[in-house]
């Protein structure tokens, strides 16, 4: 009776081990789909930001946009999109954002990412090219700089600081470029163009929004 009762109990943990594996195998079989998925649709995200100019745009701005929208902020309410405005020539300009500050007054934001150059020095495994193409990097970001201040959305926008902000969509292009150009932040200020990644843009959204929160409990 015991031999009979071991080897009921020994077929019966046999089977769930069975059963177990071949649900395990299944989830295996299915994180690899989703995983080959994932690459694919990454790769595609690559080219397109690599090929396409504009839509390596609209991803920064996107990314611009859900930062303020996660720190509280509410488009259309704290912050508008794609506001036109002519300079003294009569060039129509577009910033990205413009943020709306407390005492009327207006924060201009443009997004600007430099993604070629990064990507092909931590494609490659020489160094001597990896130094070159983050010195490009580093120019490009230089130019996306000379650009924006030449715009000088300050004179464009009533109550508007003396700068405009270029937001960059991660810590790692700005690092990158500084290590390759310490000088860069200088550069920038110099030009009236204050370089911020998400994490000091969050710091400046969680600040404007948690100073509007202050004036509607005021009012109220």
């Amino acid at each position: 009776q015991r031999l009979r009762h071991f080897e009921e109990t020994v077929s019966k943990v046999e089977g769930e081990r069975r059963d177990a594996f071949g649900l395990l195998s299944g989830q295996i079989d299915a994180m690899r789909t989703g995983t080959e998925r994932v690459s694919a649709e990454a790769a595609k995200l690559v080219n397109a930001l690599r090929n396409a100019p504009k839509a390596r745009g609209r991803w920064a701005e996107q990314q611009l946009k859900n930062v303020l929208e996660t720190c509280g902020l509410s488009e259309h309410c704290d912050f508008q999109t794609e506001v036109s405005v002519r300079d003294d020539e009569g060039t129509r300009l577009r910033p990205d954002v413009v943020v709306r500050v407390l005492g009327g007054q207006w924060l201009v934001i443009e997004a600007k990412v430099s993604l070629n150059d990064y990507q092909d020095a931590f494609g490659t495994t020489d160094d001597d090219q990896r130094g070159t193409h983050l010195s490009a990097h580093a120019a490009a970001i230089k130019s996306h700089v000379n650009a924006l201040g030449s715009k000088a959305y300050w004179s464009q926008f009533e109550d508007a600081p003396d700068y405009v902000v270029m937001f960059i969509p991660g810590e790692h292009f700005l690092s990158a470029a500084l290590e390759n150009d310490p000088g860069l932040w200088d550069f920038a200020f110099d030009k009236k163009v204050l370089l911020a990644t998400p994490t000091n843009l969050i710091a400046i959204a969680r600040t404007v929004a948690a100073v509007w929160r202050q004036e509607r409990l005021a009012k109220e």
